[in-house]
């Protein structure tokens, strides 16, 4: 099992700062061995601690957790050893213990940005506000590129912004129109009509959402169109937040991908983010639980 060679030598800086106080200030001695003030008196606070004290059933809980899902991060973790035991831990203890371990959370990749159309006269209805009160209040809709070993894919999907759940999702050799109007049929086919009535469909510039039969198709629907500012990803940051998590902890650790196996791979996929995946911003539940219990205390 690997030491804490960091957190041990900020305990040693914190001894020495101790015996040389006398001669200079804190500050200096701070700022000079790079350790923070506040760590310093708060280690003080605790009574000047050699380290901290090691856990054996939280180590053990950290560990369960992880091995089950090495996808899960620091704050996932956390969140399923409440869900699971019922313990309040931090995420700095969580990161603890994860480093204790050589845990390592996976990092997202920046994402590549490509250019979009602008001659429309959609309004940005949505204006960076994706607060919510109830399920299908607001949708946002994009396509992502998936690069197989053996080629592109892309998938087109559309997320509640309520509960983060994915509505529906299509993949394809193509990047068409097509695509985007088959994952609107599924998304409609889910959602009675009335509830489609109040319903805000947001989207970038790409060709495909400023295309007249997608217009039209909405229209049709009862849904009102949004379209986010020119050359402003931020305004569609709920979608592409969620593609920038199906490749990290899905399509990059994907070794094998290719066509005849990339539609499995995303499907699996979308059943553990929708149905598993524990999320802070959603009570610390599923988005699917999330959304069943909006769903049963609205009608019924």
């Amino acid at each position: 099992m690997p030491s804490l060679p960091k957190e041990r030598l900020t305990k040693a800086y914190y001894q020495i700062i101790e015996m040389k106080r006398e001669k200079y200030s804190v500050k200096l001695l701070c700022k000079t061995l790079g350790c923070s003030r506040s760590g310093y008196y708060d280690w003080i606070k605790l009574g000047r601690p050699k380290h901290k004290a090691f856990n054996e059933v939280i180590n053990q809980m950290v560990k369960e957790m992880y091995e089950a899902d090495d996808r899960r991060g620091i704050r996932s973790v956390r969140m399923h050893i409440k869900a699971a035991y019922g313990i309040i831990l931090t995420n700095r203890t969580v990161h603890r213990y994860m480093r204790i371990n050589d845990f390592k959370a996976t990092v997202r990749v920046k994402q590549r940005s490509y250019p979009k159309a602008s001659n429309h006269n959609i309004p940005n209805v949505v204006q960076r506000d994706f607060t919510t009160n109830k399920p299908n209040e607001k949708w946002s809709i994009d396509i992502s590129y998936i690069f197989r070993r053996d080629g592109l894919s892309y998938l087109c999907a559309i997320k509640d912004l309520y509960d983060k759940s994915i509505i529906a999702w299509q993949l394809s050799d193509h990047i068409d129109l097509k695509l985007v109007l088959d994952t609107l049929d599924e998304a409609f086919m889910k959602i009675p009509y009335e509830q489609r009535m109040t319903l805000i469909m947001h989207s970038d510039q790409g060709w495909h959402f400023t295309h007249h039969i997608y217009q039209e198709k909405l229209l049709s629907e009862g849904v009102t169109q949004s379209i986010s500012a020119k050359g402003s990803s931020v305004d569609n940051a709920p979608i592409e937040s969620f593609f920038a998590i199906v490749k990290t902890e899905c399509i990059y650790r994907e070794k094998h991908l290719y066509k005849s196996n990339v539609y499995a791979v995303i499907e699996n996929y979308m059943c553990y983010y929708n149905n598993e995946r524990l999320q802070e911003k959603i009570k610390e539940l599923a988005p699917i639980e999330y959304r069943n219990q909006a769903l049963q205390s609205l009608f019924y």
